[in-house]
């Protein structure tokens, strides 16, 4: 009899663990013949070279498999190569934009073309000309995204590579200006032949304000690229807050050749003119000019309507502010002037009433024709200013000798003789130097201030002031000489005496013997000043 055996848990257990070991087994064997692939990455500063036998496999056309494909399996289109004409348009575009009209469709083209790729295929031109394009379209979202791509794909061309760089900046600009600095550096770095790495690092620093700094590469793109209006206008700027009226206008004026329908240009060329180089005339004719090339802009309009303030044509004055607050309405500045320029319509003619009864009263008397120059002056009216300073001189000049009293029939005392009234030249017409100094008309200042020195040759002020215009004529020897005779006169003559030491310190003067005449009649030698060649 035979009887039944069981079997022990602990076998079983074993038996299911060995063939659960062989199916692993079995399925890591299968999968040993897949080696997944990798994306490659190439260094933005120095790239990944290929051998050429890669580089040609890579470009060659795919041979059909005699295999047929598994099912679900995605076939990839492979990315052709750039033709050297393709790229030019990538570069054009990436520059100029749809400005560029000619080249907008094959640019276009290639925009949907790099769409259509997937990151891995995409190179370094793809991703600018993607960059290019959704930053015209001012979708910042795109471009940060396919520039930061970008900068680590593949490109043989140096300029395509700056140009990354530079799209690369353009992203951080907004967040850090530093950081935008350091791409458009190294764009500049990576092809130096090329004006726009120096531009955009240029245009970094003028707007930090920082001119000294962007002096250089704003130059050196200029170099680069000499018919560039852009630059010459930052220049033009530049110069104006560096209060360099005259390099200014020169350079604006360069731009405005390059770019005359531009309306800002001929604007900025108004405030120099006007402001800085005090030519009025010359500032309004500009400001006409920036009202009849951008009539849409507030400022022209301003501008224009300051000029006819100043020579009280307040009716177009009025027009023109009428204008600016009507294309720009939440600018309260043009309201403010609105307003100020009606109280001064209103107070001037009060006040030039009172000033022309008491000329017509005493039309001999200069004090009353000085104070309506001041009043003038006050205002902001250096013409009219101008002329009634030059009456109050002229009437100073004019020598009052008062009757002598008629002698009494029954004195004893002599008739004491006539005294001759001080001469008011000196006062008036130092008065008319210092306007003519600070209106920047240094030939009518230093002929004011010299008619001064005639009458009076001790009158300090306009020692001073002949020495302030010879410094403004870089006429530097003279100006020493002035503004130590104005010490020798006041030795508390602080100004002077700040001025004089600070040419000194400047290396503009050197020390030279000169032969002067003393008061015994013998010679000395005297050190005095002169401009160094």
């Amino acid at each position: 009899m035979f009887s039944e055996k069981s079997v022990h848990p602990r076998l079983c257990l074993w038996g299911y663990g060995v063939l659960i070991l062989l199916f692993l087994m079995g399925v890591m064997t299968g999968c040993s013949s897949r080696v997944p692939e990798t994306d490659k990455f190439y260094s933005s500063e120095e790239g990944v070279q290929e051998s050429a036998t890669d580089k040609a496999a890579s470009l060659a056309p795919a041979e059909p498999s005699s295999q047929p494909a598994a099912p679900g399996t995605v076939h990839s289109i492979p990315n052709p190569p750039y033709s050297p004409a393709d790229r030019e348009v990538v570069l054009r575009y990436a520059e100029k934009g749809e400005n560029d009209s000619a080249n907008l469709d094959q640019a276009l083209t290639l925009v949907q073309r790099a769409e259509q790729l997937s990151p891995a295929e995409r190179t370094m031109e793809d991703y600018l000309i993607l960059a290019a394009h959704y930053w015209f379209k001012d979708d910042m979202n795109q471009v940060i995204q396919h520039a930061n791509q970008g900068i680590m794909s593949k490109s043989d061309s140096q300029r395509v590579r700056a140009n990354m760089f530079i799209y690369l900046g353009y992203t951080y600009e907004s967040k850090s200006p530093t950081m935008a600095r350091s791409y458009f550096k190294q764009a500049a770095q990576v092809d130096p032949d090329f004006y726009k790495g120096h531009y955009e690092s240029g245009r970094i620093f003028f707007l930090e304000k920082k001119y000294s700094k962007a002096q250089a590469p704003l130059k050196q793109s200029l170099n680069l690229n000499p018919e560039s209006a852009d630059v010459y206008g930052m220049l033009g700027q530049m110069f104006y807050g560096m209060d360099q009226y005259e390099e200014a206008a020169e350079s604006l004026e360069k731009a405005l050749a390059m770019s005359p329908q531009t309306h800002w240009i001929p604007l900025k060329l108004g405030d120099t003119y006007f402001y800085g180089l005090k030519k009025r005339e010359e500032g309004g004719r500009y400001y006409q000019q920036a009202v009849s090339k951008g009539g849409s802009d507030p400022e022209a309009h301003y501008g224009l309507a300051l000029y006819y303030r100043y020579k009280n044509e307040y009716q177009k004055a009025d027009e023109h502010l009428q204008k600016a607050m009507v294309l720009d309405y939440r600018n309260p500045k043009y309201k403010r002037e609105l307003e100020d320029m009606n109280s001064e319509k209103s107070e001037m003619k009060k006040g030039i009433r009172k000033y022309q009864r008491a000329i017509a009263a005493n039309p001999g008397d200069p004090n009353p024709v000085a104070q309506l120059g001041r009043y003038y002056l006050r205002w902001g009216k250096y013409d009219k200013a101008g002329e009634q300073y030059k009456k109050a001189v002229q009437l100073a000049s004019i020598i009052k000798i008062p009757e002598a009293p008629a002698a009494k029939p029954d004195s004893d005392q002599p008739t004491e003789p006539p005294v001759k009234e001080p001469s008011k030249v000196p006062e008036f017409a130092n008065q008319l130097g210092w306007f003519y100094l600070n209106d920047k008309k240094y030939a009518q200042a230093e002929q004011a201030f010299k008619e001064v020195l005639k009458v009076d040759p001790k009158y300090t002020e306009a020692q001073f002031g002949l020495g302030r215009t010879y410094e403004n004529l870089k006429q530097y020897d003279l100006a020493a000489s002035h503004y130590a005779q104005t010490v020798a006169l006041d030795p508390q003559h602080q100004d002077a005496q700040e001025r004089l030491t600070d040419l000194k310190k400047s290396e503009k003067l050197m020390p030279v013997g000169e032969m002067v005449e003393t008061q015994e009649g013998n010679t000395d030698k005297k050190s005095v000043v002169r401009v160094r060649k």
